[in-house]
């Protein structure tokens, strides 16, 4: 899949940007900062009246899913994941703050240099180790209603059905030097729930048949499977639901929203913060606007 990355219009208090194997981010002194915005209050001063970070998450990943047996409780959804990689070029933040929590969140939400890790040596990092943030948002939509193959069929075996969001969540991760997504500690600790309002309220879902091995098939609701022959062979093939790469997103607004921020020890953090993404190709831009320690 193309991956892009999306150029950022410097802020007003270009206070820093970079590539990485770049120092860790320090306050620069010498910013001044502005009356805040009087149409939209900032419940943010605790890092400063202008406090924002941005930055593009430039990578995407679709992932479809099969009907399977184990029920509803435990059955994957369609699942839309992005990310920053090493590819992501384009980070910004203002900070006129030398708070450690301010710096921490510039760090996750504003820039690309990396971080030295100061915690105790483990099966990811050495102390003295270089890593880098990387947030991820995670969308999950539910399966459409559609009760077996032969159901689908009837239906006129439509490629595409709109569905609603399940759910969103937006996690905080660690990055190493091979571009390793990596995360410490209980899920629930690293998994914030999010509520986005977007510019549409439904999803194209792609519904298609695909070949499956026969491995896999003791997990799978054979009602929505049959056998083709290929060739001299006989295969299986099951439906599947997946997010369709053509998601149609503009921009999705946030409003304060608990997340858990991950330090250079890895120890963890709760800050609420709200913001904006905006879609373009097959980039995200993120904009924090608002911080609340």
């Amino acid at each position: 899949m193309k991956q892009a990355t999306l150029a950022i219009v410097p802020l007003l208090f270009l206070t820093a940007c970079g590539g990485e194997n770049d120092t860790p981010l320090q306050r620069d002194n010498s910013t001044t900062p502005d009356t805040p915005d009087t149409q939209t209050p900032s419940s943010g001063s605790d890092c400063g009246a202008n406090f924002s970070a941005e930055r593009s998450l430039n990578k995407f990943e679709f992932s479809s899913v099969f009907w399977q047996v184990e029920g509803e409780r435990l059955q994957s959804k369609p699942e839309l994941r992005f990310y920053s990689d090493n590819r992501s070029l384009g980070a910004t933040h203002t900070l006129t703050s030398d708070k450690t929590l301010c710096l921490l969140a510039a760090s996750v939400f504003g820039s690309l240099n990396a971080e030295t890790w100061e915690g105790d040596d483990n099966a990811s990092f050495k102390k003295g180790e270089l890593y880098y943030y990387s947030p991820e948002f995670k969308l999950k939509a539910g399966l459409p209603d559609i009760a077996s193959l032969t159901d689908w069929r009837s239906k006129g075996q439509p490629e595409k059905v709109s569905m609603p969001l399940n759910n969103a969540n937006l996690t905080i991760h660690y990055r190493d030097k091979d571009n390793n997504l990596i995360t410490l500690g209980d899920v629930e600790t690293n998994l914030n729930p999010i509520i986005l309002n977007c510019n549409q309220s439904e999803f194209d879902i792609s519904l298609s048949l695909q070949q499956v091995a026969s491995s896999a098939l003791a997990t799978l609701d054979p009602s929505y499977c049959e056998t083709q022959t290929v060739g001299i062979n006989t295969e299986t093939f099951c439906l599947t639901a997946g997010f369709s790469q053509d998601t149609g997103l503009e921009s999705c607004k946030f409003d304060l929203t608990k997340v858990s921020l991950p330090d250079q020890r890895g120890n963890k953090t709760s800050v609420q913060v709200s913001g904006l993404l905006t879609f373009s190709d097959s980039n995200a831009q993120l904009q924090i606007s608002d911080i609340d320690l």
